[in-house]
């Protein structure tokens, strides 16, 4: 198990958790709410954390969200462990007819992954595999 360091920067923060033990992501509550007027919504999650050298934090939407019609500005937000800010997600409110989140809302998901440093070769030739340069639905499926 790693150990994450967590501060808590509102009074209304919740510490991330998993509703079964099994779950992949761990579930964040919005602190805070400000509408920008032009269909992005910045919600504050109450928290800073101090990652574990070569740990990466993503911020992923909830399976719910389309419940809101909410998007997540990002897809996928990233913190690593350099960064001692608030946690925060701005969404864009695409179906203004469904209600946003609210404050005191699950609004996220947190998944930990460990990060690994790559080194780059230079090459001139890849080697050839049976799909090769076939992409962007050349499967055919």
């Amino acid at each position: 198990m790693k150990i994450v360091k967590i501060k808590l920067l509102d009074k209304n923060a919740k510490i991330p958790n998993k509703i079964n033990d099994t779950d992949a992501c761990y579930d964040v509550v919005a602190t805070s709410r400000e509408d920008y007027g032009d269909g992005r919504i910045k919600y504050g999650l109450g928290f800073a954390l101090e990652l574990p050298l070569s740990t990466q934090l993503d911020l992923r939407a909830r399976s719910s969200v389309h419940k809101t019609g909410l998007i997540l500005s990002n897809c996928i937000g990233t913190g690593d462990e350099e960064y001692r800010g608030e946690y925060m997600a701005i969404f864009y409110h695409v179906i203004p007819t469904l209600p946003p989140y609210d404050v005191g809302d699950r609004i996220l998901q947190i998944q930990l992954r460990n990060r690994e440093n790559i080194g780059f070769v230079l090459t001139s030739e890849l080697n050839k595999t049976s799909r090769d340069l076939g992409g962007f639905g050349s499967t055919g499926k």
